[in-house]
């Protein structure tokens, strides 16, 4: 059984189709405007026998037979009298009708006796993933331009996933048999919640980069992640940026490269919800070739008027005909593209030196910035540089209010907070180990555990995704800034950023 909602975005129409099999064996299923095709669907743009559906080489295809308007499938054009393979989550364009694939069925002449991966997709999901590690299998990559890979996956068993679209995972692979983790931002709508997406940029190692260089993990990913291989996402979707719950009226989305992945999160959520909400997307690419999504957010500008796509080409081609714009983003541009830009939430997404030199010009502009959030990932070094010192956040566990003996968690009352000494050479004391590190004070404890061969899961060394969270026993920590990945009730249970946190005094850990 295959089982589609439809969406008629002229009309605001939703209806929910399921193709049954009529007799035992049946494996193909018309589609059209004709009242004997299995499936009726209205409308001008769609044919008398628009295409089909068949079930063959164990999963759900469908064939466009020629028809009058071409048909898309997740923003691509299909060529016509050729298969194509229908995943949970796809959307499938007939004229201006939408059909998102909602679940799928293997028939029962044909199902496999024993196929535990297989079968796994086609139950439908009774939970819901919030939190917690998660264990998931890829099951598609689409290569979306030369060095970007959208991947696919659902959990095993499956569940339906639950985030606000802009948030990011935590995702953890094993290279040359350690494990290794990478925050992603999620690229697909939690609209369509039987599976999650991570679209992916191939990143060059740069040689100056310690511990693990920049780009392993999406360059592993790129190289060695296949269909049906397995993935470990930890500890749930996390992040700020965010257009929900509190909607803007208008919204301005600026990325570059693959910052684009929340902002194209958040664009599938307003046209999915038809949420009153005007967009205006800009995106800055180096050439027509590296534009992610294209293909996709031109028929999204085309089927939604609330939604205006503007790109820039940092590098314009001189051998083919470009009818967009060139050049980065300047004064000239945003007065040109967004004439209402101060009456606008502005969310920006992509490399430091882009969101640097984008929150510098909106600055100089005199927009509010209270309506301007960011997202990036970036090294601890550059986040750093562009962080301002505020006022220490400093705080102390007393020891007899933590029973060492039992390491797993504070008691119920809130731990003691006492003044900070900032005369007390500070000292780092892993636990497990029984090493004691003398520091400057002015070194995370993320650095001092690898100074001392003690490991930390971590990912983004900057105190974003939470996944270096690590209980203190006793001891002071203070910030440079406000951690955004760690919550008032984990500060309350005692825990700390390896990654951002800084020592004062002697500091007790586990490891």
């Amino acid at each position: 059984m295959l089982t589609f909602k439809s969406i008629n975005f002229e009309q605001q129409v939703f209806q929910q189709h399921q193709l049954k099999q009529a007799h035992p064996g049946q494996s193909e299923w018309s589609i059209g405007r004709h009242p004997g095709c299995d499936l009726v669907l209205p409308g001008a743009a769609v044919s008398r026998v628009h295409g089909k559906i068949v079930y063959c080489d164990d999963a759900y295809h469908f064939i466009d037979a020629n028809s009058k308007c071409v048909s898309l499938l997740n923003g691509q054009v299909i060529t016509p009298n050729e298969k194509y393979p229908l995943h949970l989550g796809d959307l499938l364009q007939i004229g201006e009708i939408f059909l998102y694939v909602e679940a799928l069925m293997t028939p029962l002449s044909t199902l496999p006796e024993s196929n535990g991966l297989a079968l796994a997709t086609f139950h439908q999901p009774q939970q819901t993933w919030l939190d917690g590690d998660l264990i998931c299998h890829c099951c598609r990559i689409v290569d979306e331009t030369a060095d970007v890979k959208t991947f696919y996956f659902v959990a095993d068993p499956p569940v339906l996933f639950h985030y606000k679209p802009g948030q990011f995972v935590n995702l953890e692979v094993v290279i040359d048999n350690k494990p290794v983790i990478r925050s992603y931002s999620i690229s697909s709508s939690p609209t369509r919640p039987y599976h999650l997406t991570l679209t992916i940029k191939r990143v060059p190692s740069p040689a100056h980069q310690p511990d693990i260089p920049a780009g392993l993990v999406s360059n592993w990913l790129h190289d060695h992640l296949r269909v049906g291989d397995r993935v470990k996402f930890l500890g749930g979707p996390i992040g700020h940026f965010t257009c929900v719950p509190d909607l803007p009226a208008k919204l301005l989305l600026i990325s570059a490269g693959s910052g684009i992945t929340p902002m194209m999160s958040m664009t599938r959520w307003v046209q999915d919800t038809l949420a009153n909400c005007d967009i205006v997307f800009l995106h800055s690419a180096h050439t027509v070739d590296d534009i992610i999504f294209r293909q996709e957010l031109e028929a999204i500008a085309a089927q939604m008027p609330n939604f205006r796509l503007v790109v820039t080409l940092t590098q314009p081609p001189v051998s083919r005909p470009w009818m967009g714009f060139s050049g980065r983003i300047s004064e000239a541009l945003l007065n040109m593209v967004v004439p209402d830009l101060m009456q606008r939430a502005v969310y920006v997404c992509g490399p430091e030196g882009f969101m640097s030199a984008t929150r510098t010009l909106l600055e100089t502009l005199q927009f509010p910035m209270q309506p301007y959030q960011e997202e990036s990932f970036g090294s601890r070094s550059s986040r750093k540089a562009a962080a301002k010192t505020v006022e220490m956040n400093l705080w102390q566990v007393k020891p007899e209010t933590v029973p060492l003996t039992n390491g797993k968690g504070l008691p119920g009352d809130r731990p003691a907070i006492q003044p900070a000494s900032q005369a007390e050479t500070p000292r780092v004391h892993f636990q497990q180990s029984g090493q004691t590190i003398e520091t400057d004070g002015e070194t995370p404890l993320l650095e001092i555990a690898e100074v001392a061969g003690v490991s930390i899961r971590h990912a983004c060394r900057m105190g974003a995704c939470g996944a270096c969270k690590v209980r203190l026993h006793q001891g002071q920590v203070r910030y440079e800034s406000p951690p955004t990945a760690l919550t008032d009730k984990d500060q309350v249970a005692g825990y700390a950023l390896a990654c951002v946190a800084l020592p004062v005094g002697q500091v007790i850990l586990e490891g």
